[in-house]
């Protein structure tokens, strides 16, 4: 016998609900907290209270979600464990429903907005013969066929597809959507029917180290004609990613000392810069624009693009380097100079060491590399 439900929730209702649980009615309720909102079914059965989930509301909407809270009632009434069963919800979980799921999941650790579209537009634009796929039934076959057209002609590309489809996976995998092993897992898996890639390693671009004092000079000099010039001195005093630079903000500083949050850094750990003299006198003679705490603000605000540094670089007469390959030439000049080794990768906030090496090395020798920003251009 089908159960007649009063629906209450609205679809404005559930894109506006505050937190907390908010009942549909018949034990479909939606589940707002924090930055997520999820669809939970809540069921009795051999007289336990237990619990359902129908997936994101980001991913599933209300109809749908009624649709699955109907199916599960349903099985309930004719005996059968919605949950246990897996006859229902997971046989509506596509490969399109959980990536989109994951991304919502996962986003809140990527630096930006940005990384989550790149993530999406990739693999709908190299893995769409996935996205119709129950995740339960994407083979090693399947993963393959979206690999196979661009796995030596673009293969960085690649790369970046196939971690992502397993990443997916293995969600899907942790949460009971489908069982392992996964289908996208390169090792003992893909790499004995992929052709083997020929890996060439790019250098970016970098200036030399005669040339670094030059150029730090002309972007100092020049810092009052544009943003770009003002980035590249912050870049050499640092040694930190343009990325980085772009997004730096006054409440990084914090004292003698720069710290960047671990949402802002490429390993996702915080990463501190001890403030050289040179730097704390540049740093003290920028303005701050009103209506934003960026350090260095591009149009109306917002951070300057990935091309402001570049033709500031350029426009100098060094239009073959690129800002990222300052780290080079800091690294370059910091070996030749016999700084420690360990110095050096921690202040380009390159990972060091084994798993178990870095478990016992808590320290991130700031005060050491002190002296050494001190002594770089």
């Amino acid at each position: 016998m089908r159960v007649r439900t009063l629906h209450k929730l609205t679809a404005r209702g559930v894109a506006t609900a505050g937190p907390g649980m908010h009942s549909d009615g018949g034990g479909l309720f939606l589940r707002v907290k924090g930055n997520g909102r999820s669809w939970v079914f809540r069921f009795t059965q051999d007289g336990r209270k237990r619990e359902m989930g129908l997936g994101p509301a980001s991913a599933v909407s209300l109809a749908e979600a009624r649709k699955r809270a109907a199916a599960a009632r349903e099985a309930v009434t004719d005996g059968h464990d919605p949950i246990d069963g897996g006859k229902v919800a997971r046989e509506a979980v596509t490969f399109e429903v959980a990536m989109a799921s994951y991304i919502t999941a996962d986003h809140r650790t990527w630096s930006n907005r940005k990384h989550s579209l790149q993530w999406e537009s990739s693999l709908r634009r190299h893995a769409g013969p996935l996205m119709g796929l129950r995740v339960d039934q994407v083979t090693t076959s399947d993963v393959e066929g979206v690999l196979t057209p661009i796995w030596l002609r673009l293969p960085e590309t690649a790369g970046r597809v196939r971690q992502r489809v397993e990443r997916i996976l293995s969600a899907c995998i942790a949460r009971g959507d489908r069982p392992g092993p996964n289908p996208a897992a390169l090792r003992d898996n893909l790499e004995h029917i992929l052709p083997r890639q020929k890996h060439e390693v790019r250098h970016h671009a970098a200036v030399s180290v005669a040339e670094a004092p030059e150029v730090f000079r002309v972007a100092l000099d020049r810092r009052g004609r544009g943003i770009g010039y003002r980035a590249l001195v912050v870049v050499m005093l640092t040694a930190l990613r343009s990325g980085e630079v772009r997004h730096l903000r006054w409440d990084d500083i914090q004292g003698d000392v720069l710290t960047i949050p671990a949402e802002r850094m490429k390993a996702r750990r915080p990463h501190r810069v001890p403030i050289s003299g040179p730097l704390a006198v540049f740093l003290s003679s920028l303005p701050r624009m009103a209506g934003t705490d960026l350090i260095l603000p591009g149009t109306a605000g917002r951070p300057m693009s990935d091309m402001t540094m570049a033709k500031a670089l350029r426009n100098a007469g060094w239009g073959d380097a690129t800002p990222h390959g300052m780290r080079s030439t800091f690294s370059t000049w910091a070996n030749e100079a016999a700084w420690s080794r360990d110095l050096v990768e921690d202040a380009l906030a390159h990972r060091i060491g084994s798993d178990v090496e870095r478990a016992y090395r808590r320290g991130d020798f700031l005060e050491r590399r002190r002296p050494l920003m001190e002594s770089w251009v």
